[in-house]
Order: C-alpha cells, then sequence, then structure tokens
C-alpha cells in the first residue's frame, strides 16, 4: 500500500470529533454558577464529559454539534468534517434550503439530530446565501426541554443578528406539514451530468483537503463566525447600502482607563488596546471572534464594562468602541484610575506600604538593639568600677586598726609631760 493510499484510508476512516479548549472554559473564569450547558445537552452526555470541560471518552460521540451550538463560551470546536457538512447546502442548487430533524416526517434537504445542532452562526452564513426552512413540526412533541429552549435562543439571536424585516424574509418557521413543502427540481439530462461532474469535484477536492500535509493552517482552524465574517465582507464589497447585523458587543462605560484586565482574561482575543498617536488609548474589538459570553464583563473589577450591548454593524470586523486617556502610574508605569490621589497603582501602593512597614521595624529593631548595647555597657562599666574598688581597699589603713606609733588599738595616742 502506498503512502497516499494509507493517509487516505486513514482520513476517510478517521472518527471525527469535536475539540475541548479547556483555558477557554466559562468555568475557569470569575463567575456565580457553573455552566454545564454541553454536558446537558449532549445526547451521551455522561458517557463523554467527567464535568463539562473535562473529556472522558470520545467514542460516543456521533458529531452531531449540539455541544458546538450550545457551548456559551465558545471552547468547544466544531471539526473540520462538520464545519464542512454544516455549510455545504449553501452550495447547493436551488434557492431554499428545508432543515429538520430525525423526528419530521416531511423531506427535507438537510436531516440533523436537532434543529438546534446548527449554531446560530452556521444558520446565519446559510441564511446569506440561500432562504431558510426551519420545519419545526416535531417540536411541539418533543420531551427534550434543553433542546427547545436553546433553540429559542437561537432564533432569538437570529432574529437580533439580522434584525427583523431580514429574518422574515430569509427564514421560514414549520410548525405545520403544509407550510413550505419541498419541491423538488427536475433537471434535464444535461444538468444531470453536470451536476455528477460538479459533486466529483467537490467531493475529491474535500478528500485531498481531509489528507495531512494538504490541508492550510487558515483552513483547518475555521469555524463558522470566521465564515460569517468573510461572507459579509464580500457582501459589503459589493453592494451599494451594506446591510447591518445586530452583534453583541462589550459596553465600556467611562470607568474604564484600559487597565487591560479584560484583554487578558479574553482567550479568544476579541479585545485589543491601542494607543494612538495624540496620546488617547482606544479599544479594539473583533466581532467575530467574540463569543458573546461576558468573562471580560466578570473580570473588570473597575466598573468599566457595563455588560454586553447590541450593535449594529456593516462587517464582523476589528472595530473600535471607546477611547480614553491613560494615566500611568509614577511607580511602575500601568495603567491606573484619573481620579486616583497618590498617583501610584493598588500593587504600588501595597509595595511601598509594606516597604515602610519593614523601614519601621527595621528602626525600631535598631533602637532596640542600641539600647541593648547601652544597658550592657553600663553594666561592664558598673562591675568594672566595682573591681577597681576591691582591688584598691588592702592599700588603706583599715578602720579602727593599730597605728603606727604602736599605740593600742582604737585609743588615741597622747604625748604627757611630768612635773
Amino acid at each position: 500500500m502506498s503512502i497516499f493510499t494509507r493517509y487516505a484510508m486513514d482520513a476517510l476512516m478517521k472518527t471525527t470529533h469535536p475539540e475541548v479548549n479547556r483555558k477557554q472554559c466559562w468555568n475557569l473564569h470569575p463567575h456565580r454558577t457553573p455552566c454545564t450547558a454541553c454536558k446537558d445537552i449532549c445526547p451521551y452526555g455522561d458517557e463523554i464529559f467527567t464535568r463539562p470541560n473535562l473529556v472522558k471518552d470520545w467514542d460516543p460521540c456521533t458529531d452531531c454539534g449540539l455541544c458546538v451550538s450550545a457551548c456559551r463560551s465558545g471552547c468547544i470546536a466544531p471539526s473540520p468534517e462538520q464545519v464542512q457538512r454544516d455549510i455545504s447546502p449553501a452550495d447547493s442548487d436551488g434557492d431554499t434550503i428545508w432543515i429538520g430533524c430525525e423526528k419530521s416526517t416531511r423531506k427535507n434537504t438537510v436531516v440533523r439530530t436537532c434543529v438546534s445542532a446548527y449554531s446560530w452562526e452556521a444558520l446565519a452564513y446559510l441564511a446569506l446565501n440561500k432562504k431558510i426552512v426551519l420545519d419545526l413540526t416535531p417540536c411541539g412533541e418533543c420531551e427534550n426541554d434543553v433542546c427547545a429552549e436553546h433553540l429559542r435562543a437561537v432564533l432569538t439571536r437570529l432574529v437580533e443578528f439580522f434584525g427583523q424585516p431580514l429574518f422574515e424574509a430569509r427564514f421560514t418557521l414549520a410548525y405545520e406539514l403544509d407550510d413550505a413543502p419541498f419541491h423538488v427540481k427536475e433537471y434535464s439530462r444535461r444538468e444531470m451530468m453536470e451536476q455528477v461532474t460538479s459533486g466529483s469535484k467537490k467531493g475529491t477536492k474535500q478528500l485531498l483537503r481531509m489528507l495531512p500535509g494538504l490541508r492550510s493552517e487558515d483552513e483547518s482552524s475555521q469555524d463558522f463566525r470566521l465564515l460569517l465574517h468573510q461572507y459579509t465582507k464580500q457582501l459589503k464589497a459589493v453592494s451599494e447600502t451594506p446591510l447591518r447585523y445586530g452583534y453583541h458587543l462589550p459596553n465600556f462605560t467611562q470607568k474604564c482607563f484600559a487597565c487591560g484586565r479584560c484583554e487578558k482574561s479574553c482567550r479568544s482575543g476579541a479585545i485589543k488596546f491601542e494607543d494612538l498617536p495624540d496620546g488617547q488609548t482606544r479599544a479594539v474589538i473583533t466581532p467575530w471572534k467574540c463569543s458573546e459570553c461576558g468573562v471580560c464583563v466578570a473580570a473588570c473589577s473597575n466598573g468599566g464594562l457595563d455588560g454586553l450591548k447590541l450593535r449594529q454593524l456593516t462587517s464582523l470586523g476589528p472595530v473600535s468602541v471607546y477611547k480614553c486617556t491613560k494615566t500611568l502610574c509614577k511607580e511602575c508605569g500601568k495603567p491606573i484610575a484619573p481620579n486616583c490621589a497618590d498617583g501610584i497603582c493598588s500593587v504600588c501602593r501595597i509595595k511601598l506600604r509594606t516597604k515602610k512597614r519593614q523601614e519601621e521595624a527595621v528602626a525600631r529593631a535598631k533602637e532596640r538593639q542600641a539600647e541593648r548595647e547601652a544597658k550592657k555597657a553600663a553594666e561592664a562599666a558598673a562591675k568594672e568600677l566595682a573591681e577597681e574598688i576591691k582591688n584598691a581597699s588592702p592599700s588603706q589603713p583599715p578602720i579602727g586598726g593599730s597605728s603606727p606609733e604602736g599605740g593600742a588599738p582604737g585609743v588615741p595616742v597622747t604625748s604627757t609631760v611630768n612635773e
């Protein structure tokens, strides 16, 4: 077997599944309630996930895409095969795509485990290419409340993204069997041969992309948000009046002084602070990288971010949302609040306070040492004086001793005159 054939067989027989980036998981950031969305919505949640951000075994995974669609922080990335499978209907013939679940009795062009397995970004990408008919006939009898709640969230997000008029023009919600029936297009013999040839070329191209070493890093790392950004960029270039898309972005307030804490907490790199030539600093957000998770809002402790705000954008490329003038710390040069009295950051304030306490402790220790040394010197001087007195006492006459003339002790010597 040749090397090419072996790589082709490995690529075709390899079991695909999403990838989990644990560093980007919501549960590893400041929060009040843990997120278990991926484990709750997965049909094999207990068999695959030991906990939401840790996978026990991928073998039961069917690559349905429910966990990818439900992940709030975007830490579960879809497999390249899932990305290609979900966006391939955009290249099909016809102007309408019928999407339904496995429980539906209708004839749909796309059948998934659940309609909510499509993320809102994937549905938005398809809606910009074709009209979408969502078959919701089995949803009324479905007992999976988690999927139903997530589907409502997806549809609400699509309305916010497109706006009500454009959403109604691009989406049709079929609640009954007679709503938006599936139309089969009849092809001529020549059109049929063209379809077969085109399908063969697409299949060969996809197979070559799957082979190791033949897929570029950009293609392997593509997700639905990046594809949506690329297509909206193309539409903006060719249209005279570009469409506007609703996207939730962090809402900066006047309390923000560009400390950079939100930039560090964003694992997807959607927030960047840039210094301008005029001395100001601006916050630049890349919407297609932002998963609207809210980790940056939770990480801000200064009140500089006030939740997420729905903004109308003409493209999902980088956009400047806030400008401010930095006030730097006198000690370390990091940004501080403009109304800071002493002009230093909290870290340097603690360091200076600690240094002052250490200096005071050293001064007190030196004073105590000087007192101990003075006390020792006084004791040594007293001891030396006592020794000097003791050594000098034998050379002096004792009190009440004999006189040098030999008189009786204790009796004074007097001279007598004989008369």
